[in-house]
């Protein structure tokens, strides 16, 4: 059997945990097509995984209102969500890591990329270990990877969606109701009162 990326995901996924003990870490098997794990392996760049953000802005933060608004300006934080082409639900922004790219790196520009907001990345709340298996052969070779879910603040920057890959984003102070899990285990924890600074 050959296990594809595991000694990097052993050793990226022991950093997490020692520098950051209360992060939860899980294991997750994943069965895919053997065409798809194919792809996986036969690769000269292998798929080491992804990372995604919970970007919250803070009221202070937002752009200036326009003369012409007809609302007053409001004072609860907000959270930026993306509406992937791939899902019928909201999501992080983020995505897969590129050659020599770490997790924090990737989050920046992968948030970037998909929303044109720029950030700055805090501490991971969810880091996920995945394996890959063939459904055709689930007892052969398994592919390793790292997803890593980050906290972030917002940094610069006003909504700008890549056509390509998404149908958009927004800034939620209450997060809709169509979340993707990720999305929506973080969204049971976090308020949008504003933080004191």
């Amino acid at each position: 059997m050959v296990e594809l990326q595991r000694d990097w995901v052993d050793e990226a996924r022991a950093s997490y945990a020692a520098d950051y003990p209360a992060v939860t870490v899980e294991e997750r098997t994943t069965e895919v097509s053997a065409e798809t794990f194919r792809g996986y392996v036969e690769t000269d760049e292998p798929y080491r995984g992804s990372a995604y953000a919970w970007v919250v802005r803070e009221p202070g933060d937002a752009a200036p209102l326009s003369e012409s608004a007809v609302v007053e300006r409001d004072d609860r934080r907000r959270v930026l969500l993306h509406y992937p082409r791939s899902s019928d639900e909201w999501g992080l922004p983020g995505g897969g890591l590129e050659a020599g790219e770490d997790h924090e790196a990737a989050v920046v520009r992968e948030v970037g990329e998909e929303t044109g907001v720029e950030v700055t990345v805090d501490d991971p709340w969810l880091v996920v270990h995945r394996r890959w298996v063939s459904a055709d052969a689930p007892e052969t070779d398994i592919s390793h990877s790292l997803h890593v879910f980050f906290d972030a603040t917002y940094d610069g920057g006003h909504i700008s969606v890549q056509p390509g890959e998404s149908n958009g984003a927004a800034w939620f102070a209450v997060p809709p109701r169509r979340l993707q899990s990720n999305a929506q285990r973080r969204a049971e924890s976090w308020s949008p009162a504003p933080t004191e600074r």
